[in-house]
C-alpha cells in the first residue's frame, strides 16, 4: 500500500515564507513515511487570487521561492510533493498562469508541470488557460494533476485515462456552497474512469473539504474543515482489479 497525505491548510497572511514555515511545521508533526505523496491545495502559498499582483507571481524555476520550497521539501521528507502557485504573466498575452508541479525525493527537475486548463468565470481575463496535460509515476500509479474548475470537464479526465491514468489528483479552493457538486463530480470522475481520485482543498468552513475515492467510487476520505494533514492508503493493484472485474468501454466524451 502507498500513502498519500493531503495537506489541508490555510496560507499565512504575512507572506509566503511564513506559509512555508507553517507547512513544514504541520508536516513535521505528521512525519510522513519516505516514498509517500504530499499534496497541497491550489495556490497554497497565497490562497486563490482572482486579481494577483506581479509581486506575488513567480517563474516556474528554482530561482523563485515556491518552486524552491517544494523542491527542498521533497528532498527533506524523501517524498513526492505536488504543489504550485501563480506564474508570471506572459509577454505574449499579458496573463498569469495557475500552475502545479510534482517533485521527486531527489529534488531535481519536476516530474511534471501542469497549468490549469479551465479558468473560472472572469478569471480568464487575468489567467491564461494551460494547453498541455502532464503526468508522473508514483508507487505504481500514473498520476495526472488537475486544478479546481478543471473538475467540471470530464473530457479532460477521459483523455488522461486513455493516456494511462490510474490516479487523478485535484488541487482546489472550491467553495463550501457548492460542496455537493465537488463531492459528486470527484466520485463521478473515479467511477467513469475506474481511477483513484484524491482532492486536496484549502482549510476553513468557507471551502469544500479534502476527500478521496477509489476506482469504484467508494469513499476513502471525507475530511472536516480543520487545518490538518489527512492520510489515505491506496494500492495500484486495486485499479487493475476494478477494471478486470468490470471492464468498461472508453468512448470519447
Amino acid at each position: 500500500m502507498a500513502t498519500a497525505y493531503l495537506i489541508q491548510m490555510q496560507p499565512d497572511r504575512n507572506g509566503k515564507q511564513r506559509t512555508f514555515e507553517h507547512a513544514r511545521s504541520l508536516i513535521s508533526k505528521e512525519a510522513p513515511r519516505p516514498g509517500s505523496l504530499l499534496v497541497f491545495p491550489e495556490m497554497f502559498a497565497t490562497g486563490f487570487l482572482t486579481r494577483p499582483s506581479q509581486e506575488l507571481a513567480e517563474n516556474v524555476s528554482p530561482e523563485f521561492p515556491t518552486f524552491r520550497f517544494l523542491q527542498d521539501l521533497a528532498k527533506e521528507t524523501q517524498c513526492t510533493v505536488l504543489g504550485g502557485g501563480i506564474e508570471n504573466f506572459s509577454q505574449i498575452d499579458f496573463r498569469f498562469r495557475n500552475w502545479t508541479a510534482a517533485f521527486a525525493a531527489t529534488g531535481e527537475n519536476p516530474l511534471a508541470i501542469y497549468r490549469k486548463h479551465h479558468p473560472f468565470a472572469d478569471e480568464a481575463t487575468l489567467f491564461a488557460p494551460g494547453t498541455e496535460s502532464d503526468s508522473f509515476f508514483w508507487e505504481g500509479f500514473c498520476a495526472f494533476p488537475f486544478i479546481c474548475f478543471d473538475l467540471r470537464f470530464p473530457e479532460d479526465f477521459r483523455k488522461a485515462r486513455k493516456a494511462g491514468a490510474s490516479l487523478f489528483i485535484v488541487q482546489a479552493e472550491w467553495p463550501q456552497s457548492r460542496d455537493t457538486h465537488f463531492k459528486t463530480l470527484l466520485r463521478a470522475r473515479a467511477i467513469e474512469n475506474q481511477c483513484f481520485v484524491l482532492a486536496c482543498a484549502r482549510a476553513g468552513s468557507a471551502f469544500a473539504s479534502s476527500c478521496a475515492f477509489d476506482p469504484n467510487g467508494n469513499e476513502l476520505l471525507v475530511a472536516n474543515h480543520e487545518e490538518k494533514i489527512f492520510s489515505v492508503e491506496l494500492s495500484a493493484n486495486d485499479v487493475l482489479c476494478a477494471r478486470q472485474a468490470f471492464p468498461l468501454p472508453l468512448p470519447e466524451i
